[in-house]
């Protein structure tokens, strides 16, 4: 890839000499104007001969082997940057966000955060910029977006009337569902995927008959509550509850649900949450759910996948594409639609966020007092939004991670994605670029499953639009409320209560409100009344 030289020579002898004639002619005439007023290049925030250093903390998919890299160094040299860089990947949760937060040692800059509902809280704590304010210096940011997809970003990602991320936006439509060893199924007899509810615990009792290391549905594992969390994602379009991807998604457990005549609930305080516990608990009784699904780790999750003893479980369809290139010996295929509860009797549900996702690029609210730091990064976020930018962030560099073949760019190697994270620190960012995809296999299944679960019924997000006061205490109340949330769910499905007991159930709901779901709730009404 060419280097773009921000600073040339000549332009540097041209100012040299206009300085200099400038000084000669006030010596000569003591009534002409000063021109030192003047900002010099080194003081004009806008100008990119100065060096600026920033503490940068990323939130990578996978840790990159070393840094710097070459994904730092290109980046520092085209933009003229220092970065104080960090890498902190999914697999570490937020304990060193949180930490970094609390103690006010945050970075100037983190390129990609995943956890909208973090944002929020920081936002309203005065922590971050509010970098929407600052739009318009990145229009080839805002040419992404149509206009009702800027409407939409606008009342998504707003805390207390301002925006405080830049989101990257979907380009493609990659949906979850139960991914599965096709191999393994067959070998147990089972031709075509389950159903039903009924016929999946049917289909993994043969699954575990035949396969003696099957450890049941397995679970994508990590800190916190990712465990239960994952797990009951599995079975939410089924029993037709909002998945809790923390909000990223556009859902934050309340909503207008038409089970219900359209009210007002909170998904996992209905009936339809119980029926879901109840089902997986038994699942767990007949050790057709990984055992410590609860307190597994992600690294497990990806060995128990190398090894065989995952058969199963609940991902987005591109995954089939690295678990079979990390081993041709495997044949993972997805399932075409999601299982029907039986007893329940409706059809599941597809639930759809805007067209893009919640997680995107946070600034410190220092930078509102260093406009050089924050017009270089404004610089550097523009030129991403570019083919070039687009191309180099996901890619690369030509020669050294990827190469041209007819006419398109492809890895060299048997580079993809993870390696060239983990080796050269490249990822996409903002967007993907058209003519990688275009090569790339995970952009071919994700299109081929798209028309199957775009025809299923869809239910769209709605915005939960807040003031600053109602916002702080929301996000206080609810972190207490998915702790209850989550910590009944996992004792219900490991039988350790009984979810089917009614005073069990009611004692649950009443301790939802001793946390404060009630309070939270009210506030979600007034910000979600329906248009």
């Amino acid at each position: 890839m060419s280097k773009r030289k921000w600073a040339t020579s000549g332009a540097f002898t041209a100012l040299s000499i206009a300085v200099m004639l400038s000084a000669c002619s006030s010596q000569a005439d003591p009534t002409s104007n000063d021109s030192s007023s003047a900002p010099s290049a080194s003081n004009d925030p806008n100008s990119m001969d100065k060096t600026v250093s920033l503490t940068v903390v990323s939130q990578t998919k996978y840790a990159p082997n070393a840094v710097p890299n070459e994904y730092t160094k290109q980046t520092e040299k085209k933009f003229n940057m220092k970065w104080d860089y960090q890498a902190i990947p999914l697999s570490a949760g937020m304990d060193k966000y949180n930490v970094m937060f609390v103690s006010g040692d945050y970075p100037d800059f983190i390129p990609n955060m995943n956890q909208w509902n973090a944002v929020r809280k920081w936002a309203a704590a005065g922590y971050l910029l509010p970098i929407g304010d600052y739009f318009d210096k990145m229009p080839n940011y805002r040419k992404l977006y149509t206009d009702d997809q800027w409407n939409m970003l606008k009342d998504f990602t707003s805390v207390n009337g301002k925006i405080y991320m830049v989101p990257f936006i979907t380009t493609t439509f990659d949906p979850m569902t139960f991914i599965y060893r096709k191999d393994a199924f067959g070998k147990a007899g089972i031709t075509s995927f389950p159903k039903t509810t009924d016929e999946l615990a049917a289909a993994l009792k043969k699954l575990k008959e035949t396969n003696p290391n099957f450890i049941g549905l397995a679970v994508r594992g990590g800190s916190g509550n990712t465990g239960i969390r994952n797990l009951l994602i599995s079975f939410d379009n089924t029993f037709r509850i909002p998945p809790d991807f923390n909000g990223s998604n556009g859902w934050y457990g309340f909503w207008h649900d038409p089970d219900y005549n359209n009210q007002m609930v909170f998904a996992p305080a209905t009936d339809k949450q119980r029926a879901m516990l109840s089902y997986l608990s038994k699942l767990y009784k007949d050790g057709l759910v990984q055992k410590d699904f609860a307190t597994a780790t992600e690294d497990q999750f990806n060995q128990n996948r190398k090894n065989g003893k995952d058969l199963i479980d609940f991902q987005y369809v591109s995954h089939v594409v690295s678990l079979e290139t990390a081993d041709k010996t495997q044949d993972w295929e997805y399932a075409k639609a999601f299982v029907t509860d039986t007893a329940f009797g409706k059809n599941p549900v597809m639930f759809k966020g805007p067209d893009f996702a919640l997680f995107g690029s946070i600034f410190s609210n220092k930078l509102a007092d260093q406009p050089d730091k924050l017009n270089r990064l404004l610089k550097y976020i523009d030129w991403s939004s570019t083919p070039e930018g687009e191309l180099f962030n996901q890619m690369g560099v030509e020669g050294v991670t990827y190469e041209m073949k007819d006419g398109l760019p492809v890895y060299k190697g048997d580079l993809d994605r993870k390696k060239v994270l983990e080796q050269f620190g490249f990822d996409y960012y903002i967007t993907k670029n058209d003519d990688a995809q275009k090569t790339d296999p995970v952009f071919k299944i994700d299109q081929e499953a798209a028309p199957i679960f775009k025809s299923m019924e869809t239910l769209y997000a709605q915005a939960a639009i807040m003031n600053d006061e109602d916002a702080s205490t929301a996000n206080t109340i609810m972190t207490g409320v998915w702790n209850e949330v989550y910590q009944f769910a996992t004792k219900a499905i490991m039988g350790l209560v009984n979810v089917n007991d009614d005073q069990v159930w009611k004692d649950h709901l009443a301790n939802l409100n001793k946390v404060g779901l009630d309070k939270a709730q009210a506030i979600y009404d007034k910000a979600m009344k329906t248009k």
